[in-house]
């Protein structure tokens, strides 16, 4: 196995081990609305992410930026330039 190889392993392991993490975390939040739905108020009901939010629950909006639209620009004109 070469390093290359190790990094990718360890990297594959620890976004699976996030991943159960997460998963663990969504069912808590969701067990925990569930068992406080009969305590909400009549025609309320309670959303798991009322109750807490995640890190994972923002959606990030990332701003290209000029060189990735540049590049973006060229790629296009390229395509749009080809017969097919």
């Amino acid at each position: 196995m070469e390093l290359r190889d190790l990094v990718l392993a360890v990297q594959g392991f620890n976004e699976l081990e996030n991943e159960r993490q997460r998963e663990e975390w969504e069912r808590t939040r969701w067990q925990a609305a569930v068992s406080l739905q009969p305590y909400a108020k009549q025609g309320k009901s309670i959303q798991p992410s009322e109750l807490i939010r995640f890190p994972w629950d923002k959606k990030r909006k990332r701003k290209a930026s000029r060189a990735e639209n540049a590049q973006l620009a060229a790629i296009l004109k390229a395509q749009n330039g080809k017969v097919r």
